[in-house]
């Protein structure tokens, strides 16, 4: 069994620039200021569609996305990873978290954006808005645990199920960070953006030990 599908180095070298032109734009249109009307928009949008379940469901699920939660998860699925002899997939999850965290804390500090006012009284974390933590996060450590978990039924109906619920688990906590207020849009994007940018990076650059066995060891 192999640590995890790996994706063709072709499809890999193709989307590492297409991620990487579209966080450089959305980047540019931040800072210049020219993302407020899309964000204005869509937050209003989402804001307009709120009703008291609405807010008690991704109060829930954004809860899920947040530091405590995804770091928690990583670190336990890496013990147990190790415990079962999986030292190759432990370490993958641990370097792609810890990877995750670092490019959070650089691309904050580089933009230094202040967060949206909130919506339903929501906290405001101290952070800064630029990229979504939440998004960033959730996107490599919830990815990364499906491509593990579905490696033994590629192709299957297990496979997509897995892939599926992890997907929309990872786009609901997005939209949760804009329906409570605590983020724009284009802080959500580009989180998106950085996790596909840093995950893809990572298979690429290890693809050879990625294609070895996962042998207790």
């Amino acid at each position: 069994m192999r640590l995890f599908p790996v994706p063709s180095q072709r499809n890999r070298i193709i989307l590492l620039p297409i991620a990487l032109v579209c966080l450089i734009f959305l980047a540019a249109k931040v800072t210049q200021g020219e993302a407020t009307g899309f964000d204005e928009t869509i937050r209003n949008t989402i804001h307009s569609l709120s009703t008291p379940a609405l807010t008690q469901f991704f109060s829930i699920i954004t809860y899920l996305g947040s530091q405590a939660c995804v770091l928690g998860l990583s670190a336990s699925a890496a013990l147990i990873l190790l415990a079962k002899r999986r030292r190759r997939s432990a370490v993958l999850v641990v370097v792609t978290m810890a990877g995750a965290e670092l490019w959070l804390s650089i691309l904050k500090n580089a933009f230094h954006r202040p967060r949206p006012e909130p919506f339903f009284g929501a906290l405001l974390p101290p952070s800064y808005s630029f990229p979504s933590g939440h998004a960033l996060l959730s996107c490599c450590c919830y990815g990364v645990l499906a491509a593990l978990a579905s490696a033994y039924w590629r192709g299957s109906a297990r496979w997509w199920l897995i892939r599926t619920c992890a997907a929309l688990l990872i786009l609901a906590i997005g939209v949760s960070r804009i329906y409570l207020g605590v983020h724009y849009p284009s802080d959500v994007m580009a989180g998106y953006l950085v996790a596909i940018l840093w995950t893809a990076s990572l298979s690429l650059l290890l693809r050879n030990d990625l294609a070895r066995r996962d042998h207790p060891q």
